[in-house]
């Protein structure tokens, strides 16, 4: 009796410790589906996590593509403008003559001389002028001619500034500017810009003409 009773616990130990490894069997591996007879497994669909694309914090191509459209669309915008002269007769050439604006009315005789710019040379198709009434707006008036032709009988000078372009013909030109009146007060006030195709400046100043007094320039065209 007493060894049966041995045999039988040695028999107990040895099915608890199979059933124990196939529990912990099933458990380290889950996909293993060969035998289900003692615990059932449960199969969870795995996904797959797509690896995010590294930032690359120092790549500036992005903004340095928008930042030069932002400069390109500027500097048409400013190129519109300086066509507008807004670049031609600065606020600042507007300020220096603005103190000259109490001379006018208080010479009723003002003496007709005419004014010399002398002569300059160009590679420009054309001369543009931008004026305007530097004094008060009383309704001064010039004619502009090149070479003998007038292009402008009745040139209105306005406080708001205006261009005219004229072309040029090789070798001399003879531009003149002759005022055709001293509107209400005298003299005949006007501010200009000569300049050319590029923008470039040749020449500015103002002129302060009796009625007949000229603006003369020659400009030579290479």
């Amino acid at each position: 009796m007493e060894k049966k009773s041995i045999f039988l616990k040695l028999l107990s130990l040895i099915l608890l410790f199979t059933i124990n490894n196939k529990i912990f069997a099933q458990l380290d591996n889950p996909d293993n589906n060969t035998d289900n007879s003692f615990i059932g497994t449960l199969k969870v669909p795995v996904e797959k996590i797509k690896k995010p694309k590294s930032l690359d914090f120092d790549n500036d191509a992005g903004f340095k593509t928008a930042n030069k459209k932002l400069q390109e669309k500027n500097r048409r915008k400013q190129e519109e403008e300086n066509l507008k002269n807004k670049g031609i007769i600065l606020p600042e050439m507007i300020a220096k003559e603005n103190y000259k604006k109490n001379f006018e009315g208080k010479f009723p005789n003002f003496p007709i001389v005419d004014m010399d710019l002398g002569s300059f040379h160009t590679n420009s198709k054309y001369i543009y002028i931008s004026s305007y009434d530097f004094g008060r707006f009383d309704g001064d008036k010039v004619q502009i001619a090149m070479n003998g032709k007038v292009h402008y009988h009745e040139f209105l000078l306005s406080p708001r500034i205006k261009t005219i372009k004229i072309p040029l013909e090789k070798g001399i030109n003879r531009l003149e500017v002759t005022a055709i009146n001293e509107g209400k007060l005298t003299p005949n006030t006007g501010y200009f810009a000569f300049f050319d195709d590029n923008k470039y400046v040749i020449k500015e100043g103002e002129w302060m003409l009796a009625k007949d007094a000229k603006v003369i320039a020659i400009i030579v065209k290479k």
